[in-house]
């Protein structure tokens, strides 16, 4: 196990060598003979602690470690005054000053062993309590990053409610990864192919179209990151490599979106297939209710045109039997009229029929405008 660092600083020769002795087969051992030497010494290279004399010229041992305590790499520095003074306001001022542990000289070994051990104990455990508390403090961290960003995929879960187009699936997707700090680009495939977040014909575009169709479902190329399904590819271009936990994280969502856009698709594609079904519904039975009123309208007419023939032939066969009758001229004049009466009755029919015709081709406008409108 590597030896720890202690630095010895006293004005007096003897008292640096009899600490050296005591300390030299535990610890790794260097000397100051002021103050002023000790600074310099600590802000080259930092002991694991510092035994402090208490009196001494120029710059007092309390003044040394006053001076150590104002600075950001020295502030937790273990200190262990060492003092021939021994009242309880020497000792006070040495705890003021920001000592650690205070010794009396002549200085016993195993009390002054304990109390460096004792340091190093106490060192040990604040710098685990510091490492938990900063543990702690990423982990609460990265619970509200990853709350934030369920909830960001939750909101895109609600987005699919107002989805009516690639376009709204796509730029959900991309505006999704923007959220999550990732540049990205996505094709998407419904009707045909959809690029958001780099140009259609574009090198990338055309590597989106490569990709398409390839086996892994996640996969990555340095930085690059793909993930993929039969209707939809995302490629992620700049994954965070050096942070693994959020790389992981990242990866587990960006499953997560694509099973969601996937689901948006295959919505979609479902939504225009209904819908072409639905224009060729509406075109088969326009083709067949024009059919069928064009072999109406053309019975109507034959019926029509029969009809005509008959009432013309009775007239003529009425006219030709009334000179062989011998009848009065008002009996000849009153079956005439109730002949041309009859004949008129048939022609307002005709134009009945002829209205029919025109109402049969109105449903047939109606149904194109229904067409139209789908």
């Amino acid at each position: 196990m590597n030896k720890k660092n202690i630095l010895i600083v006293d004005d007096s020769k003897e008292n640096r060598m009899l600490l050296n002795m005591m300390l030299e087969d535990d610890y790794n051992i260097t000397e100051a003979e002021s103050g002023s030497i000790c600074l310099a010494m600590i802000a080259e290279s930092r002991p694991d602690l510092v035994l402090l004399d208490v009196k001494m010229p120029e710059m007092s041992g309390y003044e040394v470690c006053t001076t150590l305590r104002q600075g950001t790499e020295t502030e937790n520095l273990p200190i262990i005054f060492v003092s021939a003074l021994d009242s309880t306001d020497e000792r006070l001022a040495g705890f003021e000053a920001g000592g650690d542990e205070y010794v009396i000289k002549p200085v016993d070994g195993n009390d002054l062993f304990s109390k460096i051990n004792s340091c190093f104990n106490r060192q040990k455990e604040t710098q685990e309590a510091h490492e938990q508390a900063n543990n702690n403090m990423r982990v609460a961290l990265e619970a509200m990053t990853v709350s934030s960003e369920l909830g960001q995929i939750i909101e895109f879960i609600k987005q699919g409610q107002q989805i009516q187009s690639s376009v709204d699936i796509g730029q959900a997707v991309l505006l999704l990864t923007q959220e999550f700090s990732l540049n990205a680009s996505v094709m998407i495939n419904t009707d045909k192919h959809y690029f958001f977040g780099c140009e259609q014909g574009s090198m990338e575009a055309k590597f989106l179209e490569k990709l398409r169709g390839v086996n892994d479902r996640i996969s990555s190329i340095g930085i690059r990151t793909i993930v993929q399904d039969e209707n939809i590819v995302l490629l992620i271009k700049d994954m965070p490599l050096d942070d693994e936990n959020r790389v992981g994280r990242l990866r587990d969502h960006l499953a997560v979106i694509m099973d969601i856009a996937s689901n948006f698709v295959v919505k979609l594609n479902n939504e225009l297939l209904q819908q072409q079904q639905r224009k060729q519904f509406v075109a088969d039975v326009i083709n067949v209710a024009e059919a069928q009123i064009q072999q109406t309208s053309e019975k109507l007419s034959q019926q029509q045109r029969l009809s005509d023939e008959i009432s013309q032939q009775m007239i003529n066969n009425l006219e030709e039997m009334l000179f062989s009758l011998g009848l009065e001229s008002d009996q000849e004049q009153a079956l005439i009229a109730l002949a041309s009466d009859t004949s008129n009755k048939l022609h307002e029919n005709a134009i009945q029929t002829k209205n029919i015709n025109q109402e049969l081709n109105v449903i047939i406008e109606r149904l194109r405008s229904l067409q139209s409108i789908e």
